[in-house]
């Protein structure tokens, strides 16, 4: 009778045991699962902002373009020295983005961390810049 109910008691730690791992395993799957959907989202919503930054690249190189065919020889020069400028940190945005597309989850924070850094290296390029555009076509018009 002891050993039958020794038995029966080990048989049902052990049914227990099976269905806490089962949990646990139910559990893993779901972290994974969301891990795997924020990464998807984070990545996604970087590439969105990172595409966007090009555009606005692209709109002012064709505006420099614009005005350079109207500037005098000086301001034509400062204006070339700028669109060297946006054409790197085009490039800049282009290595982002392909960064981005070849991460994993295992390196999407360095990745992460690094195209958050030439993000804001660009948005204060881009400060800069724009005092830059002013000065020069002052300097133009006088």
């Amino acid at each position: 009778m002891k050993t039958n109910l020794i038995a029966l008691a080990g048989m049902a730690l052990l049914g227990l045991s099976a269905i806490s791992c089962e949990s646990k395993s139910e559990k893993q799957e779901e972290e994974i699962v969301e891990i795997s959907i924020d990464f998807e989202q984070e990545r996604s919503e970087l590439r969105a902002e990172l595409r966007e930054l090009e555009a606005e690249i692209d709109l002012k190189i064709q505006e420099l373009e614009a005005k350079k065919a109207k500037a005098n020889a000086q301001v034509k020069a400062e204006i070339e020295e700028m669109e060297a400028e946006l054409k790197q940190e085009k490039s800049d945005v282009e290595k982002a983005l392909d960064d981005i597309e070849t991460a994993t989850q295992n390196t999407w924070q360095d990745v992460k961390t690094a195209v958050n850094n030439t993000t804001r290296d660009i948005e204060n390029e881009w400060k800069k810049f724009k005092n830059n555009v002013e000065e020069s076509f002052e300097k133009g018009k006088s």
